[in-house]
């Protein structure tokens, strides 16, 4: 190896040649030279490109300086698709390191000693040779990895690992493909409930070591595979919760008499939905990160296969977008369903009439002050963003995703307010004078500062600007706001369009008999006939988060709940690969 990279392979066909001369076309500007063919081999077993081998510095496209000091890099070897090779006798379909004294089989007819004359410390025998040293890649179900009867260990040394293995916190799940249908339907039986006690993240994390397994042990396109299943398992939970909730509703039952969720009934219904929405940003975050490495692959795999398997990947990946985004719907129409009934209060009561400290409870809520001292109208709208709030909280919610819930609910409620003030500012609820401005801007307030203190200030400040401004608007004092001209006003609130100030000025409540100014007359230019209500369309987007996963998978478990629910699954599945063996192969604990 005198390069950074090494390939294995053998010469091609017409055909191949051809056909490699296309792919080459559609990868023009990408670097081709690491696809090279270095040795070429004559076996019928062999295919074109069968096997790399690279130094661990090769992708970032440098090589150590012996000037640098640095320890030489690893040599790392890994199988192009379709390529049958064994690392010290056991099968190679992942990326593994190589280390002088490892024995490669390329096929049935090639073997090769790895050598690295960086390396005085080398091995006299070869690692196939050594029966005491453990091979680099461990068999992937339980039993097979950690009793296996040929590896020279004795029955006590096999059953300490064993037991060393079930009660560790390392994030790790052995399985075989022969038990993963049955895995997947345990993870989500037991814990596809909010309350099935391992944790709000439960699912995604257990799922995800099941990927990981995957990822790690079991062929590269099985992979692709497993994260559809995983996918369409999800989305099957979601669409059936969806449905549930949807037939608990008041227009979908028979009897015409029943009342409206409260506030408490819906947050218990919407909790799954949450749930999963939660869940599902995580796992959709952490097979993001296995899609990227299956992307970097095409650098060297010219497969039509792996181009298949991005193709499916990305088919799971929409799958979750699907769950995220239409959990999200459900929750919010939901949601916003309660707060228009709770919303028009908040223009009608009065925030100077308290109920008497004799009616008061005495528990605040540990989150924010106790809502029992706000006014009723005040008190029922912010219920629903208080019991919104701990129900993602509840369901550890990605923190994007809180943003945007709340988001759309001050959005509606911005909307809803204004154009509720609109309509009946010029009816005769009288909202357009001081005096209820005042009691309006006062609620207002109330709302702005809960949501400062629960930390959505800037989410507040920025959907209730429109409303804000009209209040603030209304506030003037009656003797400044008659000798106000048309165009200060629109100069000093310009988020009001020319027909919405024209529809405050027009209906503004000076006193009986008093006529508006004819300062206040619009220019004969000015676009009144637009709509003065604002659109519930426009609402803002919603844009998934693309993060690192906050599973922690590289970290050993924490939380002793979903440590347990680990460690049961770990039996479970010992369970099964027990009943598969013959009696005298079964390993007792």
């Amino acid at each position: 190896m005198a390069g950074h990279t090494h390939i294995f392979g053998r010469t091609l066909t017409p055909a191949e040649r051809e056909k490699e001369r296309g792919s080459e076309r559609e990868r023009e500007g990408k670097r081709r030279d690491k696809l090279r063919v270095d040795t070429f081999l004559s076996a019928p077993d062999i295919l074109p490109r069968h096997l790399l081998v690279r130094r661990d510095s090769a992708l970032r496209g440098h090589a150590p300086s012996a000037e640098t000091g640095h320890a030489p890099s690893a040599a790392l070897v890994r199988p192009f698709r379709g390529g049958v090779v064994t690392h010290n006798g056991a099968e190679l379909v992942r990326e593994a390191k190589l280390r002088p004294g490892d024995v490669l089989g390329l096929g049935q007819h090639f073997l090769f000693l790895y050598k690295d004359p960086r390396c005085v410390s080398a091995p006299l025998l070869p690692a196939l040779l050594s029966p005491l040293r453990s091979p680099t890649r461990s068999p992937p179900s339980l039993v097979g990895a950690l009793c296996c009867q040929a590896c020279g260990r004795s029955q006590a040394e096999r059953q300490a690992r064993l037991r060393e293995y079930l009660s560790s916190t390392q994030p790790v799940l052995r399985y075989s493909i022969a038990h993963e249908e049955q895995l997947l339907r345990e993870i989500v039986e037991k814990n596809g409930s909010p309350d099935s006690g391992a944790g709000a993240l439960a699912p995604a994390f257990l799922l995800s070591l099941c990927i990981d397994h995957a990822s790690k042990h079991l062929h590269p396109a099985h992979l692709p595979a497993l994260l559809l299943k995983t996918a369409n398992l999800v989305k099957g939970l979601v669409w059936d919760k969806i449905k549930e909730i949807g037939d608990k509703q008041p227009e979908n039952q028979e009897k015409s008499d029943v009342s409206a969720l409260s506030i408490e009934a819906l947050t218990s219904e919407l909790r799954p939905l949450m749930f999963w929405m939660s869940n599902a940003t995580e796992l959709l975050n952490y097979i993001q990160v296995k899609v990227e490495d299956m992307e970097r692959d095409l650098e060297f795999e010219s497969s039509s296969d792996l181009s298949a398997d991005l193709e499916t990947s990305s088919e799971a990946l929409a799958l979750l977008d699907d769950v995220i985004m239409y959990t999200f719907q459900q929750c919010v129409y939901y949601l916003t369903k309660t707060l228009y009934s709770a919303l028009p209060a908040l223009l009608d009561s009065n925030p100077f009439s308290l109920p008497p400290p004799s009616a008061l409870p005495p528990d605040p809520s540990p989150l924010t002050p106790d809502l029992s001292l706000m006014p009723g109208g005040v008190a029922r709208v912010l219920e629903v963003y208080l019991s919104t709030l701990e129900l993602t909280r509840t369901c550890q919610l990605h923190p994007d995703l809180v943003s945007q819930t709340f988001g759309y609910l001050l959005f509606f409620s911005n909307a809803s307010l204004f154009n509720t003030l609109m309509e009946r500012g010029s009816g005769s609820d009288s909202f357009f004078t001081w005096s209820r401005a005042v009691q309006i801007r006062t609620n207002l307030d109330l709302v702005l500062d809960w949501l400062q203190g629960a930390g959505l200030g800037d989410i507040a400040n920025e959907f209730f600007r429109k409303l804000s401004i009209t209040v603030n608007f209304l506030c003037i004092p009656k003797t400044r706001l008659i000798h106000s001209s048309w165009s200060s006003l629109q100069e000093e609130y310009p988020l009001l369009s020319p027909a919405q100030l024209n529809h405050l000025l027009r209906h503004y409540r000076l006193g009986a008999g008093r006529e508006p100014p004819t300062s206040w007359q619009p220019p004969e230019d000015s676009n009144l006939s637009s709509d003065i209500f604002e659109s519930f369309l426009d609402h803002p987007p919603l844009i998934l988060p693309n993060e690192v996963s906050r599973l922690g998978l590289g970290e050993p478990i924490t939380s002793q709940e979903l440590q347990q629910e680990v460690q049961r699954i770990r039996a479970f599945l010992l369970d099964l690969e027990q009943e598969a063996l013959p009696a005298n192969q079964r390993i007792q604990l």
